[in-house]
């Protein structure tokens, strides 16, 4: 007999210092982690995904090699994040706003971009390194999410055939906007296709297509939520501090995000309280742990909007969401299916199916504060909804007799064509260098070997404090190409932009006073014009004449002045 017998368990005191559970269900937390030859299998499928969405870059590379900016959509904004990640090469570790010339004080810290511009500057400080690395870091990120998007249906569907095409469905699906066009002639009620209206955001392909930023978050997301239903399920804490560690990054790389994350978490223990009908002390504290590691990030973020006035201003630009009827026709199909996969899994209690009702309800609800940045809330509701439409279309399909295969086949018909038709819609725009958006001043997607002639004298020989006046078209590449600050360039980033464009208007006016020019030019510190084909055609003013302008780059049509003031 031992001289030390074991002593019984005591279970309330085990539970009290583990967070432990019962021995795991299927129904309440064995992972069903897929096996190595299913994981080869998605680890493909996510490659050909990815490798789908960089077709319209190949295809603007390879119409001017030199020329492309690397950019399909929205030059304007993957700009800034590409001034960031200059910034964070340059050896800084805050972050300025150089797309408006108000004098500022580094405080905006953004680790994905300060990461992914520390290794850039590693190989050089040119704009082909920088955009090297920003689409290597979409398609990396993008592979990323796909593998946790898949593993985050295999925890909550053990058949592999739900798994599957819950991961097509989250990779390639679109709304009604394409049907919307084709039956009636019409798109603009759909966010998935509508022109002025796409918001890549609210569909998962447009976020792996378009930005790295998108992507990663996503992934940061995914990763959080299949954490959190660990930690519940176990009743582990490990689980839920890695949850909390991903918040916390989550929190500094896209904010918007955790909003709803913290209100997901919230609904959803009330639910397991209201299911069980009993306080669920466990997922109390579990979550309120993921909270108190992750809220320190959004906290210093909304410090330094509230401290900084550009920042500030920044954060009031509006970004709302459209209507709810928007939305349902940007989810359209999948939105149906999903209701169908929401009921199915309500029959057979499941509280991981439970849980992506939730997560995109109370996103898509939380898309409706009165917050100006409205609709950045949206990002990520569509994964669940996917999921759930990836249910429900089997439930339906089942019932008609179509075969596994037909049935995948028919759905993605159905529910990709939006997609197919950004993408058509890119590679129209690559072909007339963006001309509907260089008509509201968003910038092109090729510069010439003029344009980019004489950025590289900016590049180098300009400073970072240095205000550029230019129009916005090739203004908006100088902060992430050349590293200096302009004085308009951006529809978001630039502080009071229609004062300034009013100002770049008056500047470029062949009637305007000399007087009046050099006055604003000492007012705004501006210490050199650019002068190009845009400039021109805003304006009859022949800077070659003038004593205050001081040529010290010219290239074909393309001219940059320093300012010397008397």
């Amino acid at each position: 007999m031992s001289d030390n017998p074991q002593r019984p368990c005591d279970p309330a005191r085990y539970r009290a210092l583990s967070l432990h559970r019962e021995p795991m269900t299927e129904q309440s937390g064995k992972f069903p982690f897929p096996s190595r030859a299913e994981l080869r299998r998605v680890a493909l499928a996510a490659a050909a995904l990815i490798a789908f969405t960089c077709l319209p870059y190949l295809w603007g590379w390879l119409l001017r090699p030199a020329d492309f900016m690397g950019h399909v959509y929205n030059a304007d904004d993957a700009s800034v994040h590409l001034a960031w990640m200059r910034q964070a090469a340059e050896g800084r570790w805050l972050f300025t706003d150089r797309f408006t010339s108000e004098e500022q004080q580094p405080q905006f810290f953004h680790l994905f971009y300060l990461v992914l511009g520390k290794l850039a500057g590693l190989f050089g400080d040119s704009y082909r390194v920088f955009i090297s690395f920003y689409h290597l870091a979409r398609v990396v990120g993008g592979w990323l999410f796909l593998m946790a998007a898949y593993l985050l249906a295999a925890y909550i569907f053990p058949d592999a055939r739900t798994r599957w095409l819950g991961f097509w469905t989250v990779g390639l699906s679109s709304g009604l906007g394409f049907w919307l066009e084709l039956l009636l002639g019409k798109a603009d009620r759909s966010c998935d296709y509508g022109p002025g209206l796409l918001m890549p955001e609210a569909i998962t392909f447009l976020s792996l297509y378009l930005f790295p930023l998108f992507a990663v978050s996503i992934l940061v997301l995914v990763g959080l939520y299949l954490l959190v239903l660990r930690a519940f399920d176990t009743g582990r804490v490990a689980p839920a501090i890695g949850a909390g560690v991903l918040g916390l990054v989550l929190g500094n790389i896209h904010s918007y995000d955790l909003l709803p994350v913290y209100a997901v978490l919230a609904v959803y223990v009330i639910t397991l309280g209201v299911q069980r009908r009993a306080l669920p002390r466990r997922e109390i504290l579990l979550a309120a742990l993921v909270v108190a590691i992750s809220v320190p990030a959004p906290a210093y973020q909304y410090l330094v909007f509230r401290s900084n006035p550009v920042f500030q201003q920044k954060a009031l630009t509006p970004t709302l969401s459209p209507s709810v009827m928007n939305y349902a026709l940007t989810y359209g199909l999948v939105l149906v299916a999903a209701c169908v996969g929401a009921w199915h899994l309500r029959r057979r209690p499941h509280h991981r199916g439970n849980f992506l009702i939730t997560w995109f309800i109370v996103t898509l609800a939380m898309a409706y504060l009165p917050v100006s940045f409205q609709r950045k809330m949206i990002e990520g509701a569509h994964i669940p909804l996917a999921l759930l439409a990836a249910s429900g279309w089997l439930a339906l399909t089942s019932r008609v007799r179509l075969p596994g295969a037909a049935a995948t086949l028919l759905w993605i018909v159905l529910v990709i064509p939006s997609n197919l038709g950004v993408m058509a819609d890119s590679i129209r725009r690559l072909g007339d260098n963006n001309a509907e958006g260089v008509a509201y001043l968003l910038p092109p997607y090729y510069l010439d070997s003029d344009q980019r002639a004489v950025l590289e004298w900016l590049r180098e020989n300009a400073r970072p404090e240095d205000v550029v006046l230019s129009s916005p078209l090739d203004g908006c590449y100088m902060p992430p190409y050349c590293g200096v600050t302009t004085y308009v360039s951006h529809w978001a980033e630039t502080i009071n932009v229609q004062r300034k464009l009013a100002d770049l208007r008056g500047f470029l006016a062949s009637y305007t006073a000399d007087e009046w020019r050099i006055q604003f030019l000492r007012e705004n510190r501006i210490r050199y014009f650019y002068h190009g084909p845009a400039e021109a055609a805003m304006g009859g003013f022949d800077p070659s004449g003038a004593s205050y302008l001081r040529l010290v780059c010219q290239s074909g049509p393309v001219a940059l002045y320093e300012v010397v003031l008397p």
